[in-house]
């Protein structure tokens, strides 16, 4: 939403828009930093009192979901009806019946509603992100994953985690590449090894760059860009969905938005789970044979 000055304003209670271009202005103009890198838009979603403590891996979905509804050929293959499962992306009935009714956030964020019709910018609610991981686990993917969370997630406070994002997205034809990151690659503990991963990531020259979802034992988060210093050292720009609106609002004033910075700023030494796994988007499935493995 643009406000009467021009600025991007918050559009509900727990999604903050138009930080892109505020982040990569603040850090292009910060005295250490030689380069900076980003996705070319997401939106950030903040967990809410209902889902607070399990619900970041779907927050970091509809962060994902945000961002590649910009791009003209996913937005294409997430409200293709015939890959939209029996609920639909944004709802719908059983049976097979498609709608675009039931439980999903108004475009760029808002409240749930029901009973609505939806244009192709609105966003699933987590029960809906519930029900199509489902779906699409009846259709064959990730069987593993599916008995692992005894094949329920609608209704339950169940966390999910990479294979249930790559799954999500692989439904829709949406190519993705999980990798993984087993151990530390440093004797600090830390993983310069996903760092560099990730800053080759953001610097190729690509039309279109989705952000990257990055998940560790009890937590979630999604990458929105990497700076690299003077020094040679690198930043990952990372956003949590425990960090409340009001924190993120911190990019939209001069005054608080190097505040913001240090919020999003992650340095090597800050970065020591044991493991890492992050799942990039990287294209659309051409053949029916690389949808079907």
């Amino acid at each position: 939403m643009i406000g009467k000055q021009g600025y991007c304003v918050n559009v509900s209670q727990f999604v903050t828009i138009c930080l892109v271009p505020k982040i990569r202005g603040i850090s292009a103009s910060s005295n250490n930093v030689a380069r900076t890198f980003m996705c070319t838009t997401v939106d950030h979603y903040a967990s809410t009192y209902g889902d607070k403590g399990w619900g970041c891996g779907y927050r970091n979905m509809q962060m994902m979901v945000s961002s590649v509804l910009h791009h003209t050929g996913y937005n294409e293959q997430l409200y293709k009806p015939s890959l939209m499962g029996e609920y639909g992306i944004c709802g719908g009935g059983a049976g097979g019946s498609l709608s675009w009714g039931g439980s999903c956030t108004l475009p760029l964020g808002g409240v749930p509603l029901r009973g609505a019709v939806f244009s192709r910018s609105a966003m699933p609610s987590i029960p809906r992100l519930q029900q199509h991981v489902e779906w699409a686990w009846r259709q064959g993917f990730d069987l593993q994953g599916c008995d692992q969370l005894g094949g329920k997630l609608f209704n339950t406070r169940k966390w999910i985690g990479a294979t249930e994002v790559v799954t999500f997205l692989s439904s829709f034809r949406i190519r993705c590449q999980l990798v993984d990151f087993h151990r530390p690659t440093s004797s600090d503990g830390s993983h310069p090894e996903m760092f560099n991963w990730v800053l080759q990531y953001f610097q190729k020259n690509d039309d279109f760059k989705p952000p990257l979802y990055l998940q560790h034992q009890g937590h979630s988060r999604t990458i929105v860009g990497v700076e690299q210093l003077k020094d040679g050292s690198i930043y990952l720009l990372v956003f949590d969905p425990s960090h409340s609106p009001h924190q993120m609002s911190q990019f939209y004033d001069t005054a608080t938005a190097l505040s913001g910075m240090r919020l999003i700023r992650k340095s090597l030494s800050a970065m020591k789970a044991r493991q890492y796994q992050v799942v990039a988007v990287c294209g659309i499935m051409d053949t029916e044979q690389e949808y079907q493995v």
